[in-house]
C-alpha cells in the first residue's frame, strides 16, 4: 500500500506543520510497498484528488513504477549502519565491514539486483582465501543480500545458490597443561622498548592470560571490560547481561582475581583500555601481546585458543554442554556441539558403551554374526 504526503518546498509557510498537512500547494509524493518493492517517488502533481487516482492505478498495476535500486557500495554502507542501529557487537560490525570492503571494491558500482551467482563465483575465484575464511565471508554475503531483499532491492539471494566449501579448518585445538605453563612463564619475559613500562607490560600480560583462561571471553570482550564487572570478594565476573536483564557471571580462579586487581589502572574505569582512541586499537594491542607470548613460549598462541581451552576443560570435567553454551554466549547449542561435542565425557562414554556391545566372534561357524541369519532367511524364503 502507498501513502501520499506533501513534500514541502523551502519557501512553504506550512513546512513546519509536517508532511501530513495537505492544505498547501507543494508537490505530492508517495511511499510504501507494491508487490514487494519499496517505493518513494514524486507523483508529479499538486492536486490531491489526482494523486489518489494515481496511487490506485499504481497499486492495481496499471502504471508500472521503476524500482530505484542503489548500487552495491551504497547498499553495503546502509547495511552496516542498520547493523549498528541494531546494537550488534563491535566485533561483528568489524567482521561485516572487513568482508564487504573487498566485495564492494570489485562490485560496488553494480546495482544490487545485478549481482548474480555468476558474479559471486567470479569474485570467489579471485579472493584466493582459505575455505574456512570463505565460509565466514559467504555467511556475511548471504545476510547482506537477505537484508537487501527485505527492502525490495533484489528478488533473489545469490549467496544462497553458492554451496559452502568443505573445510577441515574446524578442529578445536585447546592448549595443553604444558602450553599453559609456558605461556604463564612467558609473561615474566615479555618486555617493552621503554624499560620503565616493562613491569606494567608483564603484569598486564599475566592478567590477560589468566582472564582468557578462566572466563572464556573473546578478546573483543576483554578489551573494553570495566573494573566494575569484577566482584573481588566473591570472585564473580559479569560476562554479559542476558535478554531478561539478569547478569550472567562466571566464578574466576583466585589467581585471575589477584592478577586483575593488582593491575595498575591507566584508566580507573577499565582493566586494559586507556579510554582514549578506538577500542579496536586496544583489541589489536592485546592480540599482539598474545602473539608475542606465543613466540617467547614457543607455542602457537591465538586468543581463540584460550576460549577453546576454557570450553574443553569444562566439558572434560563433566560440565553439561548447555552450561558451556551459556558461558560462551553461543546463540544456539548447535554451535557449541559443532566445535566441542567430541570433548563431552558423557558423550564419549555413550559411544564406547554402544561399541562395546558388538562381538562378531561369538557366533558359531566361520561366517560373521550378522551374515548367517540373513543367509538363512533368504534360503528359507
Amino acid at each position: 500500500m502507498l501513502t501520499a504526503y506533501r513534500r514541502h518546498l523551502a519557501g512553504c509557510d506550512s513546512k513546519d506543520k509536517g508532511q501530513s498537512y495537505t492544505l498547501c500547494a507543494c508537490p505530492i509524493w508517495a511511499y510504501g510497498e507494491v508487490n514487494g518493492a519499496r517505493i518513494r517517488k514524486s507523483l508529479q502533481t499538486v492536486d490531491a484528488a489526482r494523486a489518489l487516482r494515481l496511487i490506485e492505478q499504481i497499486e492495481r498495476g496499471d502504471i508500472e513504477v521503476e524500482r530505484k535500486v542503489p548500487d552495491t557500495e551504497a547498499a553495503a554502507t546502509e547495511f552496516i549502519a542498520s547493523c549498528r542501529d541494531r546494537n550488534l557487537r563491535e566485533s561483528t560490525l568489524s567482521s561485516y565491514a572487513n568482508t564487504l570492503k573487498p566485495f564492494t571494491a570489485q562490485c560496488g558500482k553494480l546495482p544490487v539486483n545485478a549481482i548474480d551467482t555468476v558474479t559471486l563465483d567470479a569474485y570467489r575465484r579471485e579472493r584466493k582465501i582459505a575455505p574456512g575464511t570463505w565460509r565466514k565471508e559467504l555467511e556475511t554475503l548471504r545476510a547482506f543480500f537477505a537484508w537487501c531483499g527485505e527492502r525490495g532491492w533484489c528478488d533473489t539471494n545469490p549467496g544462497r545458490k553458492l554451496k559452502m566449501p568443505k573445510s577441515e579448518d574446524l578442529t578445536t585445538l585447546p592448549f595443553t597443561s604444558e602450553d599453559v605453563g609456558k605461556l604463564l612463564a612467558a609473561t615474566s619475559q615479555i618486555f617493552s622498548d621503554n624499560p620503565a613500562e616493562t613491569d606494567y607490560i608483564r603484569r598486564r600480560a599475566k592478567a590477560l592470560v589468566y582472564l582468557l583462561l578462566y572466563s572464556g571471553l573473546r578478546i573483543s570482550d576483554v578489551a573494553p571490560m570495566k573494573r566494575s564487572m569484577l566482584e573481588p570478594r566473591t570472585r564473580h565476573l559479569t560476562i554479559r547481561i542476558l535478554k531478561n536483564g539478569v547478569r550472567l557471571k562466571v566464578l574466576l580462579h583466585q589467581s585471575a582475581v589477584d592478577a586483575l586487581t593488582s593491575l595498575p589502572a591507566t584508566n580507573p574505569a577499565y582493566f586494559f583500555w586507556t579510554g582514549k582512541g578506538e577500542i579496536q586499537t586496544c583489541i589489536g594491542n592485546l592480540r599482539r601481546t598474545v602473539q608475542r607470548l606465543g613466540v617467547l613460549a614457543d607455542v602457537h598462541a591465538h586468543p581463540h585458543r584460550f576460549r577453546d581451552t576454557f570450553a574443553v576443560e569444562l566439558l572434560t570435567n563433566g560440565a553439561d554442554i548447555r552450561t558451556v553454551q551459556k558461558l560462551l554466549g553461543h546463540t544456539s547449542v548447535r554451535t557449541t556441539e559443532k566445535h566441542y561435542a567430541h570433548f563431552v565425557a558423557a558423550h564419549q562414554a555413550l559411544l564406547d558403551s554402544a561399541a562395546a556391545t558388538l562381538d562378531f566372534e561369538r557366533a558359531s561357524g566361520s561366517g560373521p554374526l550378522l551374515v548367517k541369519p540373513l543367509h538363512n532367511r533368504r534360503r528359507n524364503a
